[in-house]
């Protein structure tokens, strides 16, 4: 063996004259594939060319081993039909799964025609929607007009109760001044925006008392609204108060100190607090009836939205269904050309084990490349011999 691994180095002799191994390229009965494939890539110098025959010649030995082991025949059989029965099972998973998928796609189809009928008739129910229309039109009307009326009440009522003059004769000359933009405008800016800017008040603690009953549960929500109302019916008494003071003192002439007993015993009080606040209770009832009405009005609309979300998520779950059960189908169609390949094989009169046989190769190839290796042979012709192995592998 020495002799048949020597390098140029130590000989001027090419390898293969100097080995002592056969010349014969047969496999001896005890040899192993391993040292079958030394032996034979050392008798051809591990020449490029005679590895493909070499590789057709294992492949043939291993072949003819196999068909005339009767014992290796019956456990070729057996290993084939466990592998028919693995498939047939594998097979079997794949319809369930595949009826699973037909059956959950089928409940997404009826949930999308059902949701589909939901909006056409409501589509077709429209015309119920007219009385809505017209609530909250004449709602919408009424709430504008009633704002408007108590930005010229706050607006006058603030200006006679902080600012105005004192010959106030009554409450109708507090409430409807037409004059306090004018002389609130000459007494400075500040006093323009005050007056101005106090309706916004009233205005937004009615906004607020809607959005409570809107978005708060609970008692919670009837303690905020009552505080609400009665924060404005306190400032709506201040002002009636000092306006009702100013009349007191103007049309009696008297130093006499006005109360709160004598205020709740004057028209004049009631009736800033009855154009004020009333207005102001009526304005919050009207407007929270108003977008009601407005939220009934375009119900159908938020509905058909809600309804086309539900469609569009079920027809996207749909779509991941069919690529699911393309998959599927893929699968067992690859099961069904396996199994009917382990059929035709068992059906054959000699049954090759493709594992041993590759196993039988890949040991005669590693005993090519060992002597490779010994012989300091170039690694360029080592992936050569590589290549030419793998694809003659692929092949089986």
């Amino acid at each position: 063996m020495k002799a048949l691994f020597q390098t140029k180095g130590t000989s001027s002799t090419p390898v293969s004259s100097q080995t002592s191994i056969s010349q014969s390229t047969a496999k001896d009965s005890k040899e192993t594939y391993h040292a079958w494939g030394v032996r034979w890539s050392g008798n051809a110098g591990a020449n490029q060319t005679a590895l493909s025959p070499a590789l057709q010649s294992c492949y043939t030995q291993n072949v003819n081993e196999q068909n005339n082991n009767q014992a290796k025949q019956q456990q070729n059989q057996q290993n084939i039909n466990s592998q028919i029965q693995t498939k047939k099972g594998e097979r079997a998973g794949e319809v369930i799964k595949l009826d699973s998928k037909n059956r959950e796609k089928n409940r997404l189809q009826e949930d999308v025609k059902t949701n589909h009928d939901k909006i056409d008739d409501i589509k077709s129910g429209d015309g119920k929607n007219i009385m809505a229309k017209v609530q909250f039109g004449i709602g919408a009307i009424i709430t504008v007009l009633l704002a408007v009326y108590l930005f010229v009440f706050y607006s006058s009522a603030s200006f006679s109760a902080f600012f105005g003059n004192d010959d106030i004769s009554g409450a109708g000359d507090a409430i409807l001044d037409s004059h306090c933009y004018a002389e609130a405008l000459a007494n400075g800016l500040g006093q323009l925006l005050f007056i101005l800017l106090m309706p916004v008040i009233f205005l937004g603690l009615g906004f607020l008392i809607h959005q409570f009953g809107e978005s708060e549960n609970g008692f919670g929500k009837y303690v905020k609204i009552l505080s609400l109302y009665i924060v404005t019916f306190i400032f709506d008494s201040l002002l009636a108060f000092e306006i009702s003071q100013k009349v007191y003192e103007y049309t009696l002439l008297t130093e006499e100190q006005y109360t709160v007993s004598m205020a709740f015993n004057s028209p004049n009080f009631w009736v800033v607090i009855f154009a004020g606040f009333v207005a102001y209770v009526i304005w919050g009832l009207v407007f929270d009836a108003t977008l009601q009405h407005f939220d009934s009005m375009n119900a159908h609309t938020k509905e058909i939205k809600v309804l086309e979300g539900k469609i569009k998520i079920a027809n996207q779950k749909i779509d991941e269904i069919d690529t699911e059960i393309s998959k599927i189908q893929q699968k067992i169609n690859s099961l069904d050309t396996d199994i009917a390949t382990l059929n035709t094989q068992l059906q054959s009169r000699t049954l090759i084990d493709t594992n041993e046989l590759k196993k039988a190769l890949s040991e005669f190839f590693s005993g090519w490349i060992a002597y490779m290796n010994l012989a300091a042979k170039p690694q360029s012709e080592k992936d050569m011999a590589s290549q030419t192995y793998n694809i003659f592998i692929s092949r089986i």
